[in-house]
């Protein structure tokens, strides 16, 4: 299913591609998954800014202690040094073909760290890498599938690096005790490839959970299971997609949610509303431990757009 909407900023479509004029998109309900290299190269200095604007109940109280965890431009994100030390584990709900913040977290801290994601696993890695095997003048890809096929395998075979192949999400009956669960985390759908939420929470111990949610869409369904959870969570990055047919939801779990809101970057993948300057998915950082201060840039320094060849957004938060 598809929505139209008008958007500012720069189309992929090269029929619709204006810089600096408005164009109409049709946008899916849930966003693809997107592959990306994990070459890590220095960011060009950002020379194009497009004022973005979000409403007043996103207003931050910046942690003094961001550092950036994961890959250059799309895949990394910005959190509190002060709740990577009080974490002793990671729940990372979608990985993709990057796992370059939950190794990028291990290196910062020793912790135990359980990925989910039905989407991939080393045999579906391994299938792409013969289909690109089979097409010699693709040469690069197979070398990028080889890359990823061979980095899976060294970082998801230490002892505490765990991948669960299966999707998070709500009120799903799952088979319980797999140790390599290809699940998603995210919609009410009864499917050994679903766990719930609270499924994930009761196989561990641990109260000094960091969560980290990229599940293009899904992640709305479990807000409420993080809120009555909260007690157990260190800190929280997620991405909010379709943001503008969500901003309800999103303002009930900033209100409800007591760790403070302390980053918010907007993707630049996706364009801006044209009635409003509204970015259509957000990178949104959680903090309980660090400490905060009003005063705040965003983007913050270490920041860096999404789409390296797009223009960042400078976000501006709207009074009352």
């Amino acid at each position: 299913m598809y929505r139209d909407i008008k958007c500012k900023g720069v189309s992929d479509n090269p029929l619709l591609k204006k810089e600096h004029g408005t164009f109409s998109q049709r946008l899916p309900l849930a966003t693809d998954i997107i592959n990306h290299s994990k070459t890590l190269i220095a960011p060009p200095p950002v020379h194009n800014i497009m004022k973005a604007r979000l409403p007043h109940f996103f207003s931050i109280k910046q942690s003094t202690d961001l550092v950036r965890i994961g890959r250059d431009y799309d895949g990394g994100y910005l959190v509190s040094k002060s709740d990577i030390e009080q974490t002793d584990l990671l729940l990372g709900f979608g990985i993709s073909d990057d796992w370059s913040f939950e190794e990028d977290f291990l290196n910062q801290k020793k912790v135990s760290i359980e990925a989910y994601d039905a989407s991939v696993s080393e045999r579906i890695f391994f299938r792409r890498l013969l289909g690109s095997a089979l097409r010699i003048y693709r040469f690069k890809r197979f070398l990028n599938s080889l890359n990823v096929l061979l980095n899976y395998r060294k970082f998801f075979s230490q002892s505490n690096v765990n991948h669960i192949t299966k999707f998070v999400s709500m009120d799903i009956k799952t088979q319980p005790n797999v140790n390599h669960l290809q699940k998603f985390v995210g919609s009410n759908i009864k499917s050994e490839q679903y766990c719930t939420f609270m499924d994930v929470l009761n196989q561990t111990e641990s109260n000094n959970i960091f969560l980290k949610i990229d599940i293009e869409g899904s992640e709305y369904r479990i807000l409420h299971d993080i809120v009555a959870n909260e007690e157990r969570i260190t800190g929280l990055v997620l991405e909010f997609h379709d943001v503008d047919i969500h901003l309800n939801k999103i303002e009930k779990f900033i209100n409800e949610l007591s760790l403070n809101l302390v980053h918010v970057h907007a993707n630049n993948f996706r364009p801006l509303r044209e009635d409003d300057d509204l970015p259509l998915v957000l990178e949104v950082t959680f903090s309980k431990h660090s400490n905060v201060s009003t005063d705040y840039n965003l983007p913050h320094k270490l920041d860096m757009p999404n789409n390296k060849n797009g223009m960042e957004y400078e976000l501006l938060i709207n009074d009352k």
